[in-house]
């Protein structure tokens, strides 16, 4: 992963109108062919430059054409290499920035509607050498040269490739996940296992070991539920598919659940017996008939309605279940809006006093625009949460240029009990605030600057 990138090395020089004029001047003297047999190159290249139809050209060719190595100011584009290593090494330091933030601080003048993440992958060979010297200039800052800058990736590499885990860590997590998923160890190292079992190699890489791990996890929490279908489908998904088939485990409680309460033969469905099933001698049917099973499963339930909800499938309960929660969530919302400002008593703190602790400048404040998302809600149901709270917001609120809250306020808002319903309560008023007339608050501007009196909110 983090060995060192193969490039071309090929520098390449900004075709300038000073550049392009030195090669007209040669060209006067005869024509375009005798000057590309003359420098060495090829007929069409030499025409495409006199023609301005190439906006840049190697240090190579540069060589070639000038008999002289190009200005410093010229070369556009270098070699990506040492731009990629310093980038490893800056977000090895800084492992709360992202490639996605240098982008966007390189690029901060370029209207772009996502990152370009080639010229961090190696997918261009060259990189503008505008962004290899913003990137240099993030450690120059901090005081290292380029020969420091060079040492610390040198450094890093090396405990990079030492990143590796013996194999006696991994091996009880290979036996593990042999015998209870049948997985074979091969497919997890991705080498021969007897290669490690005889001594040949030692070691496995970081994240072969980390993947081995989380499936580790992943399988003991498939063991707690109890459920074969989610241990095969573990198997399943490492394996892969098989085409036209579905594993019965899948169907199971359906099928289980037609012979029961729908007095259904299992045959009719599989076609021979589920013995064969239940022993796991076969694990896979036919997806046609899998299909058959829920579908007639789930029409019985339709006509069925009087079963209890602990008769029903595993899939089918939770799907009741969560229609249920759906109308008693609803009911909830209903009677919550119908008790006008009693949630809001209980989730808006009454007695609070931030003016003190509201600095513009640090993070003890957030945008009146930004709390909002802070708080997971839609601008609108925010909206209309001030507008019917003025007074709470009107006392709390700062103003410098826009308006501010606490940030201590609004996470206190979050972390009470009951905001969840008072955060359905006006997402359900913002669903339909076309169909009636709540304010929309908006922040009127400053006239008097952040120290003079402060306007106030506009109800519209």
């Amino acid at each position: 992963m983090y060995s060192k990138p193969k490039s071309s090395g090929r520098q390449r020089v900004e075709l300038s109108k000073k550049v392009l004029q030195k090669i007209l001047e040669r060209v006067s003297s005869g024509r375009v062919s005798e000057l590309a047999d003359d420098i060495g190159l090829p007929y069409d290249l030499v025409y495409n430059l006199v023609h301005g139809r190439i906006n840049s050209i190697s240090t190579e060719n540069y060589k070639l054409i000038f008999g002289e190595d190009p200005p410093y100011q010229a070369v556009k584009r270098v070699d990506g290499t040492f731009f990629r290593e310093m980038v490893r090494l800056w977000l090895y330091l800084h492992p709360n920035e992202s490639e996605a933030d240098l982008y966007r601080e390189f690029f901060q003048d370029k209207d772009f509607k996502k990152v370009d993440y080639r010229i961090f992958n190696e997918a261009t060979q060259t990189v503008d050498k505008r962004i290899e010297n913003a990137m240099e200039g993030k450690f120059t800052k901090q005081g290292l040269n380029r020969i420091d800058i060079k040492e610390m990736i040198k450094d890093l590499f090396s405990v990079k490739e030492q990143e590796r885990v013996p194999y006696e860590d991994i091996k009880p997590i290979l036996d593990f996940l042999e015998n209870t998923l049948e997985i074979n160890p091969t497919r997890i190292l991705n080498q021969w296992f007897e290669r490690y079992e005889d001594g040949e190699l030692k070691t496995v890489t970081r994240k072969v070991f980390d993947d081995a791990l989380a499936l580790e996890k992943r399988t003991k929490r498939a063991l707690s539920s109890g459920s074969r279908y989610e241990l095969e489908k573990i198997r399943e998904e490492i394996y892969g598919k098989r085409k036209g088939f579905t594993l019965f485990s899948e169907v199971e409680k359906e099928l289980e659940f037609l012979r029961k309460y729908g007095g259904k033969n299992p045959r009719e469905y599989l076609g021979r017996s589920v013995s064969h099933y239940k022993k796991a001698r076969l694990k896979r049917i036919a997806s046609w008939r899998a299909l058959k099973i829920k579908e007639e499963c789930r029409e019985f339930i339709d006509y069925h309605p009087e079963l209890e909800l602990q008769a029903l499938p595993e899939s089918h309960r939770k799907a009741r279940l969560k229609q249920l929660f759906f109308a008693l969530q609803s009911y909830s919302i209903s009677r919550v809006i119908k008790d006008e400002g009693r949630i809001e008593k209980i989730v808006l703190p009454r007695a609070y006093h931030p003016k003190e602790e509201c600095y513009i400048e640090t993070d003890s404040c957030v945008s009146l625009n930004k709390a909002a998302y802070f708080l997971g809600m839609s601008k609108t149901a925010f909206d209309l949460l001030v507008a019917e709270n003025i007074n709470t917001f009107r006392k709390i609120g700062s103003y410098h240029k826009e308006w501010y809250l606490p940030y201590q306020f609004l996470k206190k808002i979050k972390e009470k009990n009951g905001f969840d319903l008072l955060k359905a309560k006006y997402e359900s008023l913002a669903r339909n605030y076309g169909k009636s007339s709540h304010p929309i608050v908006e922040p009127k501007r400053q006239r008097h600057g952040i120290n003079g009196k402060s306007s106030e909110p506009v109800v519209h």
